[in-house]
């Protein structure tokens, strides 16, 4: 089986990729809906975490995407960990691009106070409770998942681990499928991740610490590790998460890679993060 995903933010967010969209093609969440065109012509379940503030602020640009019977919208946090004011104004005296994130949630109670507007709005937004989360940047800290049990959320995706075949149970409760497929936009050179960039984040030990690959590849070659990783991952009766986010997906190739995934993908049960709990590991 696999869990096709996708991460969306709302544009004053400001992260990386969106500098890097040409004019006149939208904005990010207007991208994500001509993505799930793919998507919705090979009827292909998918779960898309988005920001709430994309759901707040953007909502013209990505109602088709959240009302869509093939899509599962997931949190993706609220405000999406906007970084500080200096650390902004930092990246512009410096020229060089930081994160598009903070690295924390700040005190529980403001990542609290995160967690139930994100819930409010999807709600309000979708007329359902989204009971799936991936947290933006894959940021956690030891108040996050007993903050999401306490709320209703009940799967999450935010561990990297290419060993894990099947989802495992937190000891909040909470159902884990961990993303055991290579991610695009740590991977793939596209945007703003020239191999020069890529190459300085290496020496700097940039990237995430529990990233089993530290290197970046060309679209196509990407595509091919993504394909054999689940093809492994479904040989062995297990769930393969893959993520793919839109916006990356288009700047890298217009989507060309992904269309010839979802090709392969077709052949495959895909599921919503929402049905993971089936292949819970020592089920």
């Amino acid at each position: 089986m696999i869990c096709l995903t996708g991460d969306i933010h709302h544009m004053s967010l400001g992260v990386n990729d969106q500098a890097f969209i040409p004019a006149g093609a939208g904005s990010e969440a207007a991208i994500a809906c001509r993505f799930l065109e793919l998507f919705e012509s090979r009827g292909l379940k998918v779960t898309f975490y988005i920001t709430g503030m994309t759901l707040e602020d953007e909502w013209p640009d990505i109602a088709p995407l959240a009302r869509s019977a093939l899509v599962e919208v997931g949190g993706h946090t609220y405000a999406g960990l906007p970084r500080s004011p200096g650390a902004r104004l930092r990246s512009f005296l410096t020229g060089r691009r930081s994160v598009s994130h903070s690295s924390s949630h700040g005190s529980e109670a403001a990542q609290e106070r995160d967690v139930r507007r994100m819930i409010a709005v999807a709600e309000r937004r979708t007329g359902r409770r989204i009971v799936s989360w991936r947290s933006h940047g894959l940021v956690t800290d030891g108040h996050t998942y007993p903050i999401l049990a306490r709320h209703g959320i009940r799967f999450i995706s935010d561990e990297l681990a290419w060993s894990k075949l099947y989802p495992e149970r937190t000891p909040e409760g909470l159902v884990s499928h961990p993303m055991n497929v290579i991610m695009d936009h740590d991977h793939i050179y596209h945007a703003h991740r020239t191999r020069e960039y890529v190459e300085r984040q290496k020496r700097a030990g940039g990237g995430y610490p529990d990233d089993p690959d530290r290197d970046s590849y060309p679209i196509d070659e990407w595509a091919a590790i993504v394909e054999r990783q689940v093809a492994r991952i479904e040989q062995g009766g297990g769930l393969a998460t893959v993520l793919m986010h839109p916006l990356c997906m288009y700047l890298a190739d217009r989507f060309s890679a992904a269309e010839r995934l979802l090709d392969v993908f077709r052949r495959s049960c895909c599921i919503w993060a929402s049905e993971a709990e089936s292949l819970l590991a020592g089920r």
